[in-house]
């Protein structure tokens, strides 16, 4: 009985063990399984369900190999872990039931009985998913920063703590003209033309961390020296400790070649510097001298004195002997001297024809002339007694203004005369040239200004006549031409004859054209001598219909109809005189038009004016006409109709004092013209 309660004890231990190891087994996240000595899988654990999504039924029984992409290699995994006893990070590509690849690392190792005899393989598979993804991210950031540094412009290098090469770029290759072979594993100083200065390059960087602009001279397998900046820093293992030094050397040929061009540069901007001062100081000195001499011509404008003062000044900056200055007589054609300076003014009386002596040939010319070595120059055959002093040198220069010959200058020199001080002398000349001009208009303009007096006196004497005639034509013609009128109206009413009634109906006509011509004459003229008139706020509407009223008996009897297009208040800032305007072009347009046509009168607004129109349906007038409408004593044939010529004259003029405009234009609705006329608003 006590040893049935052992053996049951005993049992339980067991099998509490048992469920301890498959509690351990189950709990792994890594797939289990084992196999016969044939590969034939014996059992799983939940794991392996889960990572190939067969049952556990499904995958018990059947061969290990079937379950991966290479099943060659995965019966050759059992095989080798049955010879060797165990295999390590074996590994295969699992397929899912969906298809689904997992990458896996296997370790495996054989099982055997209680009696040591190998019953089949005991493997444990580690997903290699996350891991296959770390180790394609660590492959390709490497391939990233590899190419990074070969694709560098710069040669980059490593080197132990020795300062010996453990790896370089291709850029390190190419300037060194050496292969990474024959650099790797050699010393880093070897290769340049201070060995012991390229270590110090390296073991400063070691003892300080970094190294910046480093300057080297490396020397390439053909003896070329390339002088390099080094920028340098230690590098280190993931544990921090220092592994060696990463250096990036710049090729500085070019940049030394443009530090040579820019210390040469430097060098001659100096001297360009010091020159340039001396010129600046000359240049100062002589705008000084243009200034004064300027002031000096623009001082008086009186011709002798300006020519005089400003040859002195010029003579004083230049320090020249003797100076003379010849104005052109146009209308002699001769030059004559008009100032000098250092002259022995008794002794030059001489005048100069074009194309004589110096000063002729410089006029005729109209280019500078220079003579040097006068006491050996005998062409122009110069007295030197009229000279206060001997020069050694003359410049001869034309004054010129707007292309007209004024006339010449002539200095003397004591020495020659530098390029500068004649590029001086010549823009000095230019203003002689300005001055004499205003000196010379100044002149002209008083003789102007006298004649314009004299011309005004004589115009208002002709003003005042013409105003007297007019008077005289109003008063002493109007009389008799009224006397006249009366008499003619007398006799037609009393004369029964036809014919002697058919001859005093002429008189009456003409005497009736000469009042009319008489009237618009004398108005005509009054306006011309008006410059300014009075205006006050009118309804030029109302103004306008009272002027048709006046003419309604008229258009009656042509039986002519007027049609206002116009409603409201039309207030425009105008004159009385204005309704002579509406006069003239109502009158026109009846006179013009045939019977039974009508007249439109219109009103429209233009802005800050108004636009009065007539338009009216007669005859019409050609382009050519309508330019001579407006013009005083201007007709153009209206079918024997008679007028004077100077109604729209009045017109224009009337519309000008009110600043407004005039015009005219065809009739678009047919036949006639549209007369026009603007007028500001009030």
């Amino acid at each position: 009985m006590v040893k049935t309660s052992q053996l049951e004890e005993r049992i339980k231990v067991l099998e509490e063990l048992q469920r301890y190891n498959r509690g351990l087994i189950e709990a792994s996240i890594d797939p289990m399984l084992t196999t016969d000595n044939e590969g034939i899988i014996s059992d799983v654990n939940e794991q392996m369900v889960n990572i190939t999504g067969h049952s556990r039924k499904r995958l018990i029984g059947t061969p290990f190999k079937v379950y991966f992409t290479d099943p060659g290699k995965a019966y050759e995994g059992i095989k080798e872990t049955l010879a060797e006893k165990m295999v390590r990070d074996y590994e295969l590509t699992l397929i899912s039931q969906t298809g689904y690849e997992i990458p896996v690392s296997y370790n495996a190792t054989v099982f055997t009985d209680a009696e040591g005899n190998v019953k089949g393989v005991f493997a444990i598979a580690r997903d290699m998913t996350q891991y296959k993804k770390m180790e394609q991210e660590i492959r390709e950031s490497q391939l990233y920063n590899r190419t990074l540094i070969e694709s560098s412009l710069d040669p980059m290098l490593t080197t132990d703590t020795e300062a010996i090469i453990i790896d370089v770029n291709e850029q390190m290759t190419r300037i060194t003209g050496r292969s990474r072979e024959e650099l790797i594993g050699t010393p880093f100083k070897d290769y340049f033309t201070d060995p012991e200065r390229a270590y110090k390059g390296i073991t400063k960087p070691l003892a300080e961390k970094m190294v910046r602009d480093y300057e080297l001279t490396l020397i390439s397998d053909k003896g070329k020296e390339i002088p390099v900046s080094s920028n340098a820093a230690v590098f280190t293992d993931t544990n921090g400790y220092v592994k060696g030094v990463f250096a990036v050397a710049r090729d500085m040929t070019e940049h030394k070649q443009l530090e040579d061009k820019l210390k040469r540069y430097t060098e001659n901007l100096e001297v360009m510097v010091e020159e340039r001062t001396e010129e600046l100081k000359i240049q100062q000195e002589r705008e000084y001298s243009y200034n004064q001499i300027m002031t000096v011509l623009n001082a008086s404008i009186d011709l002798h004195t300006m020519l005089t003062d400003g040859l002195n000044e010029i003579a004083k900056h230049l320090n020249a002997p003797f100076g003379v200055v010849y104005l052109y007589d146009a209308k002699n054609n001769v030059l004559r001297p008009a100032a000098t300076h250092a002259v022995k003014k008794e002794l030059l009386t001489e005048q100069y024809e074009l194309g004589e002596g110096i000063p002729g040939e410089t006029a005729l010319e109209r280019k500078t002339l220079t003579i040097k070595d006068i006491p050996q120059d005998q062409r122009y055959q110069i007295e030197f007694g009229i000279m206060e002093l001997t020069p050694k040198n003359i410049i001869s220069i034309p004054i010129v203004f707007h292309k007209n010959l004024l006339g010449t200058i002539l200095i003397g020199f004591r020495s020659d005369v530098s390029n500068g001080a004649q590029q001086f002398l010549q823009r000095v000349v230019s203003q002689f040239g300005i001055a004499i001009n205003n000196a010379q208009s100044y002149i002209m303009v008083q003789n102007m200004a006298q004649e314009l007096q004299e011309y005004s006196g004589q115009l208002e004497k002709s003003n005042q006549l013409k105003d007297l005639f007019t008077d005289i034509l109003r008063h002493d013609l109007l009389n008799p031409a009224g006397l006249v009128r009366g008499f003619t109206s007398v006799l037609l009413s009393m004369e029964t004859d036809e014919k002697h009634k058919e001859l005093l109906n002429k008189v009456h006509n003409h005497n009736e054209k000469l009042i009319d011509l008489i009237e618009t004459a004398s108005k005509f003229a009054k306006l011309e001598n008006t410059e300014e008139l009075e205006f006050e706020r009118n309804d030029i509407g109302e103004i306008f219909k009272n002027v048709a009223s006046t003419f309604a008996p008229l258009a009656d009897k042509k039986e002519m109809a007027i049609e206002f297009h116009t409603d409201g208040e039309y207030f425009a800032n105008v004159n009385p005189i204005i309704e002579d305007v509406f006069s003239n072009l109502l009158s026109n347009a009846i006179k013009y038009s045939p019977e039974g046509s009508r007249i439109i009168i219109d009103i429209q607004d233009d802005e800050t004016n108004w636009k009065v129109s007539i338009t009216d349906f007669g005859f019409g007038i050609t382009d050519d006409d309508k330019t001579k409408l407006f013009q005083r004593f201007k007709r153009v044939d209206k079918k024997g109709i008679k007028g004077t010529g100077l109604g729209l004259a009045i017109v224009k003029r009337i519309v000008e004092l009110h600043d407004g405009n005039v015009g005219i234009e065809n009739n678009p609705a047919g036949q006639g013209s549209v007369f026009w006329i603007t007028v500001e608003k009030a």
